[in-house]
């Protein structure tokens, strides 16, 4: 793996199913980049994600095929295998390990939703998350759970300690990282919602980009 020199760049990290990728995910991650200046936001489709249950999720290899069509246009959107060619499942503390060590000197920012930040204590090895990037947090227009008043209850117990408040949505970390809580356009589209209009035979039109679309079409996936 060759090492890419990025010293005062900043890295964005988006991982997701994306089963498939729609134009919510494309909004969300074209909204974080701005608003932190990133230089490039990496798209990481899950080989095996560990809280998915039982929804079915095609191979790998297709929502890789449909994150690179869903990016193209926009040359702060990258997309990368590193979990699709590991197999297994997948870890964020060893996709983040792999990120700064492919991007050394970078400043990585690590995107999760609110949902799973709620999670956040059950992830393998979460305490260490927190030294190898920043993060944020984001949540739909009309919901800002962090302004509630109760901040004890942002934090894992195992964390509580770890981070100190620094301004409005944003915490730091003792290894010096940055925890940031961020509200992005909602837009009322869901990967479940296009699966069942894919299965239907139904259009897909300003529900994914066009070349999901007619990947999707092509391949049969989500036809029941």
């Amino acid at each position: 793996m060759a090492t890419v020199k990025s010293e005062n760049r900043k890295i964005g990290i988006l991982g997701g199913t994306f089963n498939p990728i729609h134009y919510g995910h494309l909004r969300v991650a074209e909204e974080v980049r701005q608003e932190f200046a990133l230089q490039k936001l990496f798209l990481v489709p899950s080989a095996r994600p560990p809280h998915k249950g039982k929804t079915e999720v095609v191979a790998a290899e297709h929502r890789l095929a449909m994150v690179r069509r869903a990016r193209r246009g926009n040359l702060f959107l990258g997309s990368n295998s590193y979990e699709c060619r590991k197999g297994g499942t997948s870890y964020s503390v060893e996709t983040l390990a792999y990120f700064n060590k492919r991007f050394a000197g970078a400043e990585l920012y690590f995107v999760v939703g609110w949902d799973a930040w709620c999670e956040i204590g059950t992830w393998y090895l979460f305490p260490e998350l927190f030294s190898q990037a920043n993060f944020i947090v984001i949540s739909r227009q009309g919901m800002e759970p962090w302004a509630d008043g109760c901040v004890k209850n942002l934090f894992p117990f195992a964390l509580k300690d770890e981070f100190c408040y620094e301004k409005a949505s944003c915490y730091r970390h003792v290894s010096g990282r940055s925890l940031n809580f961020m509200t992005v356009t909602r837009l009322d589209i869901s990967s479940s919602q296009v699966r069942s209009e894919a299965a239907a035979g139904r259009s897909l039109r300003y529900l994914v980009p066009d070349g999901v679309a007619s990947y999707i079409l092509k391949y049969g996936l989500y036809n029941q």
